[in-house]
């Protein structure tokens, strides 16, 4: 939530800035050298089954919200997009002894594991040195999946793409939720957060019947941050003929809140139409000073 915050006084406005600059959302990028994943998938045809593995340096981005006025400090990863370095995951699978049974292949590409922030895990505390478990975050995978098996039980070939829910089934299996345990340390004046991970789901599709097969991910990310600049709305006050107050600021979708306090424990809230620029308020005079922050709504 954006805001921008004034003071309005009856002969002069002060500029009123709350909180530290390190406080609000980061945007860490993954570093490649030092991140990586492996990646496995089983294929259980039933009576038989078989796993094959891959694996791939990583690369991406991470949102993290940091709160270092709360104590402890707290951090909530609300955002992933991590993607394989290489452009194709290959596995391939030999069933029986010398393949007697059948052989399988699978090719993963542009494949995502991502984190949104409506399914990201409560903010977790930091302890003194850095460390910290943030639970319950559901991951959600997506690439286009294509697959050729050929056994004595079953044989299917085709393709699915995973970012496309109307290629799964209504009775798919939710992802399970997973732990990020890691680490938020400086290194110099950079941000640096390593963590590690291991997710487990099962994809499910019609073209599968008699297949289950079993994704799992495991791996270790470093990242390197650096605060998100949020361009705040510039909210402008200026006095009016008759002890006036004229709040001016870029049209927007906001409403203001004014207070008596900068706290704004209890502030009012003055509503505005969409797009509206301006507003014109008159404190009463036994409240010889008026708080006012322009907020998104």
């Amino acid at each position: 939530m954006r805001r921008g915050i004034v003071l309005g006084l009856t002969m002069w406005v002060w500029c009123v800035a709350l909180g530290q600059a390190q406080a609000g959302p980061w945007l860490f990028s993954v570093d490649e050298k030092k991140s990586e994943f492996d990646f496995e998938v089983t294929l259980d045809l039933g009576l038989i089954d078989e796993t094959d593995d891959d694996s791939t340096r990583v690369k991406g981005t991470i949102i993290a919200e940091l709160e270092p006025d709360e104590d402890p400090e707290t951090i909530r990863i609300t955002h992933v997009d991590a993607q394989p370095t290489k452009s194709k995951l290959q596995l391939k699978y030999s069933f029986g002894p010398f393949g007697i049974l059948g052989k399988a292949n699978f090719t993963m590409t542009d494949f995502r594991i991502m984190l949104e922030p409506e399914d990201a895990g409560e903010a977790a505390e930091l302890d003194e040195d850095g460390y910290f478990n943030q639970t319950e975050n559901v991951p959600t995978m997506t690439g286009l999946v294509k697959y050729n098996v050929d056994t004595a039980a079953v044989k299917r070939k085709g393709e699915i793409d995973l970012s496309d829910p109307e290629e799964m089934p209504e009775d798919a299996p939710e992802a399970e939720p997973f732990d990020v345990e890691g680490q938020l340390t400086w290194n110099g004046d950079v941000r640096v957060l390593t963590f590690d991970f291991d997710i487990e789901q099962e994809l499910k599709s019609d073209d599968f019947k008699g297949i289950t097969v079993l994704v799992t991910a495991k791996g270790t990310i470093v990242a390197r941050g650096e605060r998100l600049v949020i361009e705040q709305p510039v909210l402008t006050i200026a006095p009016i003929d008759g002890g006036g107050l004229r709040l001016s600021w870029e049209p927007g979708d906001y409403v203001i809140e004014a207070a008596t306090e900068v706290t704004f424990a209890e502030p009012e809230i003055i509503e505005l139409d969409e797009g509206q620029a301006e507003y014109v308020d008159k404190p009463s005079g036994d409240q010889p000073q008026r708080f006012y922050r322009l907020r998104s709504r």
